[in-house]
């Protein structure tokens, strides 16, 4: 039998790294595999150190309802333990793979990418805000998804075109009362964030009926 074609083959690997991601935040599949086994050293670390860490990213997508095939975990971690992280990681099985002054470290746990959003950093420079600490994303110890309020603060504040795809696709499947605590959020964090919110839920708004039309 011939093998596949590079292109195909890559595409098909990053497809079933997705699905173990999807796997891991879902629990569809027992078995642990490598974005299940870098959840749980971070566990530890979490745990040992007393220093709470929140997920972020496309796993928290997925943990709101959007099946987004990620490729790597995003963790916020607080401006005090940032040092700390950096230094006791490698003794939970990570090996570091970026060290940023500003705190945006990177970790490899096997082959999987672990990047470190700071709190206090920005996630565009030109964004009204910072990142809060875990403590403000409702996280108090261990790993935890962020709440679906700050997921969407960090995402709004990202300003990528891929990030506010992805918050159209959890609020296609979000109920009224859950956008309502979004909104009101946002009111108190920034406006411009509501307004940005606010064409979002229209656009998930618009995107469902479409999709109820077509069936």
């Amino acid at each position: 039998m011939s093998s596949l074609p590079l292109d195909i083959a890559s595409a098909l690997n990053t497809l079933s790294r997705g699905c173990e991601g999807i796997d891991t935040v879902m629990k569809t599949n027992k078995e642990e595999n490598r974005f299940s086994r870098a959840l749980e050293a971070l566990q530890r670390l979490s745990m040992d150190t007393e220093m709470p860490i929140a997920i972020v990213g496309g796993l928290a997508a997925i943990r709101y309802g959007y099946p987004a095939a990620t490729q790597d975990i995003d963790i916020a971690v607080c401006q005090v333990h940032l040092e700390q992280l950096i230094q006791l990681a490698p003794q939970y099985g990570f090996k570091i793979a970026w060290e940023s002054k500003a705190g945006w470290h990177t970790l490899m746990h096997g082959d999987v990418e672990i990047n470190i959003v700071p709190e206090g950093g920005k996630a565009r420079d030109s964004s009204p805000t910072r990142i809060p600490s875990p403590r403000d994303m409702g996280v108090l110890q261990g790993v935890q998804y962020a709440s679906i309020e700050s997921w969407v603060e960090l995402k709004i504040s990202s300003g990528r075109q891929k990030d506010r795809a992805h918050i159209v696709e959890v609020l296609k499947k979000s109920d009224d009362k859950s956008i309502a605590e979004i909104d009101r959020h946002l009111a108190n964090v920034d406006l411009t964030y509501q307004s940005a919110f606010k064409n979002l839920v229209a656009e998930a708004i618009e995107e469902r009926h479409q999709e109820q039309n077509r069936r």
